[in-house]
């Protein structure tokens, strides 16, 4: 019976479920609900290190000291027991993942519907916004100029003087420049970053609904990188500028629940978020 269970266990796989379970969440990106992302992964570590337990309390179960002493079958059927209860309790929480992971892409679907509905039509109809600051640390504002040996010159170069040109108010030449560098380099680790400064061009001159989809574009290009954070905090404040507030609320709240960590994005969308009255 002991050797039964072991191969059960085995046989569930603990550490695919949890590392699947995990890894479900953190592509997902998944939007708030019920628990947030850090809730289940600390929910589910607990898991895995409960059914580690039982797998450790049933190989001593299977080995007993005494040669030819019979295991007391109660205490394997509760073990049983707590096992089926435990796996049933994991796959649970899958099913709450691929839920969550489904209302995240049914919510940009909605937002990419709605930009192409506003798209073309807002030129003017939003006050432009003031220039970039010659700096601006690492709230978002940062060129990320700092020197990557997975980079290439050209492609160093090309990203920081289209940046440039957006900072000296060369607009037109820059966003000509960050959608050729989109284009020459697919893939490349600023492709987020170049989204974002071609929003950031867009907003500045009046185009609201351009620039939300370039930051949009920017936060799906690479939700891990580092500049996720902002551009989901940019397309939440632009989307607010364009009266869009249901899906800027819930842009600007998903800053604090995917990106806790990252300080100066959560606190701008918490204000922004607190200006436009969200609940």
């Amino acid at each position: 019976m002991a050797t039964l269970i072991a191969k059960r266990i085995r046989m569930i796989g603990i550490g695919t479920l949890v590392a699947g379970a995990l890894g479900t969440v953190a592509i997902a990106q998944q939007w708030s609900g019920s628990s947030s992302p850090e809730d289940l992964q600390y929910r589910l570590d607990i898991l895995d290190a409960e059914l580690a337990d039982i797998r450790a309390r049933v190989g001593g179960a299977a080995a007993p000291t005494t040669p030819g002493r019979p295991v007391a079958s109660g205490d394997l059927g509760q073990l049983e027991a707590e096992l089926r209860r435990l796996t049933a309790q994991v796959e649970r929480m899958q099913n709450q993942v691929t839920q969550i992971a489904q209302e995240a892409e049914r919510r940009f679907g909605d937002i990419e519907f709605r930009l192409t509905e506003l798209e073309g039509g807002d030129a003017g109809a939003i006050q432009p916004q003031p220039l970039l600051p010659q700096a601006n640390d690492n709230t978002g504002g940062n060129t990320g100029s700092t020197a990557d040996p997975s980079l290439s010159v050209s492609e160093q170069g090309d990203f920081e003087r289209a940046v440039e040109d957006v900072r000296q108010g060369r607009f037109d030449q820059a966003e000509d420049r960050l959608r050729q560098f989109i284009t020459r380099y697919p893939g490349s680790p600023l492709t987020g970053d170049a989204w974002f400064w071609l929003g950031e061009s867009q907003a500045i001159r009046g185009i609201q609904a351009e620039a939300a989809r370039s930051y949009l574009n920017g936060y799906n290009s690479d939700r891990a990188g580092a500049r996720a954070p902002f551009n989901l905090l940019k397309l939440g404040t632009t989307l607010g500028r364009l009266g869009q507030l249901d899906e800027a609320c819930l842009t600007l709240r998903e800053v604090r629940n995917q990106y806790p960590n990252v300080s100066d994005a959560v606190n701008e969308a918490d204000a922004e978020a607190d200006q436009l009255t969200c609940g």
